[in-house]
């Protein structure tokens, strides 16, 4: 199975609709998706101007100390306006050196990391999920997922019970070894999933977060290893492969031995069409739209 990732953080409506479009037309059934009302009316959007029906939705929250519930700020005073956040952008949220659109911005940390004069702080941005996550499963999500990239065990623990008291078809941990090891990890896992029956838990094994910019094995290679740590467990769940994944993916995982249920695409399959779906005259220009669909369905091939 293929993943469609328009980004736990990604808030823009727009851009989510054109994402789910240009993939659901390429063959793409799973989307991941903000916890937010308007980005799964969005979605819906999409996949009905593509004439799909028959596509599914995972929405994703994070427990407190994940990236993926953060977003940058900038600091008028400390900026030297070097621009490097907004050239580095990969989301295209920041702009006039200084301002960054939060609905835009994924928490991916670049702009951070590329400041020189410290200007930038990432500030973790909530939901209210215990009234998101039921309304999401009332309104056809099949699947969602926790990010448990943290060290609150306590708001872990809140947010799980409530995931698994909404009953969805399936429920989704994602999680990788930045803050822990392996023992963690699996630690962690097994807990989780002491409370569910067997083969209703995706574990996303997310390599290094969001870091999918390029398309060769490096890349990859941390999501294919994260895999490899969950299948040697040989627990009941489900194994789906994130976090630096790209067209080489599939068949460096296949050369390893994994045996996995679905390839989750973020950074790179927003990069491969952010040419064709930023176009201002994307929804009358239906070559660029084909453009986007046939670029789509090639990296879809690649993880079949």
């Amino acid at each position: 199975m293929f993943k469609l990732v328009c980004g736990a953080g990604n808030e823009d409506n727009e851009s989510v609709k054109r994402l789910v479009y240009v993939y659901a037309s390429a063959g793409c059934k799973l989307f991941d998706l903000s916890a937010r009302k308007e980005i799964l009316d969005s979605a819906k959007e999409g996949a009905a101007l593509a004439n799909k029906q028959d596509v599914q939705y995972c929405v994703s929250i994070g427990i407190k100390g994940d990236k993926h519930i953060t977003k940058a700020k900038i600091n008028s005073s400390k900026c030297i306006k070097c621009a490097n956040c907004l050239r580095n952008c990969p989301n295209d949220a920041v702009y006039s050196s200084i301002l960054i659109d939060e609905k835009k911005c994924i928490g991916c940390g670049i702009c951070f990391n590329k400041c020189p004069a410290g200007a930038i702080t990432l500030e973790e941005k909530d939901v209210n999920y215990k009234e998101v996550l039921p309304y999401m499963v009332k309104n056809g999500v099949s699947f969602l997922e926790l990010h448990v990239m943290g060290h609150d065990k306590s708001d872990l623990a809140k947010k799980w019970q409530v995931i698994n008291e909404c009953k969805p078809e399936f429920a989704s941990i994602c999680i990788d070894r930045e803050n822990f090891g392996n023992k963690e990890v699996l630690n962690r896992i097994r807990d989780m999933i002491s409370m569910r029956n067997p083969y209703t838990t995706i574990i996303q094994a997310d390599g290094v977060p969001m870091s999918g910019g390029s398309d060769d094995y490096k890349t990859t290679l941390q999501a294919v290893a994260m895999a490899e740590v969950i299948q040697n467990a040989n627990l009941p769940v489900h194994i789906m492969l994130s976090g630096g994944t790209n067209s080489k993916t599939a068949e460096l995982a296949r050369m390893c031995g994994i045996n996995y249920w679905g390839i989750a695409i973020g950074s790179w399959a927003r990069k491969i069409v952010k040419p064709y779906i930023t176009k201002e005259d994307f929804w009358g220009n239906k070559d660029i739209q084909e453009s986007a669909i046939l670029t789509a369905r090639e990296l879809i091939n690649t993880c079949i």
